[in-house]
């Protein structure tokens, strides 16, 4: 990951921009929106930091000398690094190849499977399923429809969602933010926020078509999903396995935010 120079000429004017082990790091306070969970957030590191164990602890000295109280550490590692133990992964992003899949390949479609852009009428729906989702990766946290991170997606201006339907029965759909911006790179994306489908029967199927539906409707930039990794091991292991079938299919790691105890 290149960091642009505006994001860093920023950092340091905040006194955000610092050095362990001979790497820079920005880092600031970042508490998780949906648990509460008291967090420092290290948005960028250069790219050789994470490989360095003495470098990771030096880093956390930093921190901890800060004064701060904090539940734990996030870092933002690029690619498919891995960091030892007991740093854990919690938030893995990754980027699609950006191909579309022609008619008829992959996962056979059931009959009546469609997909269409959602209407103002179907928002209700959408924020239950954008509840639903949210309540899974963050098992045993109350999320209803009015919470402040559905609410938010629902209402961005942005915001692109696709409803799948089987002979006319809605039973899924993809939420999109088409404009988005990487505050470290300064790339534009699209964020593929949640595809969620109800109907077992036709899931594996409705995804495929959702994920193809919002790679046609934002050419032109590229499609990023991410995959929460709940603490709870059994939550833990679905969304490794999730992410395991994402990398064998059309998408690859782009970052990962790792967490540590303070």
């Amino acid at each position: 990951m290149t960091a642009a120079r505006g994001y860093l000429d920023r950092a340091a004017a905040a006194g955000l921009l610092r050095e362990a082990g001979g790497f820079g790091f920005v880092a600031d306070r970042c508490d998780d929106p949906f648990t509460g969970r008291r967090q420092v957030l290290v948005e960028y590191c250069d790219p050789r930091l994470p490989a360095s164990p003495d470098a990771l602890a030096a880093l956390r000295g930093a921190l901890r000398a800060d004064g701060e109280e904090a539940d734990a550490v996030l870092l933002r590692a690029v690619g498919e690094v891995r960091l030892p133990a007991p740093w854990r992964p919690r938030l893995t992003y990754v980027r699609h190849d950006r191909t579309p899949r022609p008619p008829g390949a992959g996962v056979p479609s059931p009959a009546g499977l469609t997909v269409r852009p959602a209407t103002p009428a179907d928002d209700p729906r959408i924020r239950d399923w954008l509840a639903q989702a949210f309540r899974n990766a963050y098992p045993g946290q109350e999320v209803d429809p009015g919470h402040p991170g559905v609410t938010d997606v629902v209402d961005a201006p942005d915001r692109l969602s696709l409803i799948a339907e089987v002979r006319g029965e809605p039973v899924g759909h993809a939420t999109v933010l088409v404009r988005q911006q990487d505050s470290v790179t300064d790339e534009e994306f699209a964020e593929l926020v949640d595809t969620l489908v109800d109907d077992a029967g036709v899931r594996r199927a409705a995804v495929a078509a959702l994920v193809d539906a919002a790679v046609r409707a934002t050419e032109g930039h590229p499609l990023c999903g991410h995959v929460v990794h709940p603490y709870e091991p059994g939550a833990a292991r679905g969304a490794d396995g999730v992410l395991r079938a994402l990398v064998a299919g059309d998408w690859s790691v782009d970052h990962c935010f790792w967490e540590i105890p303070w």
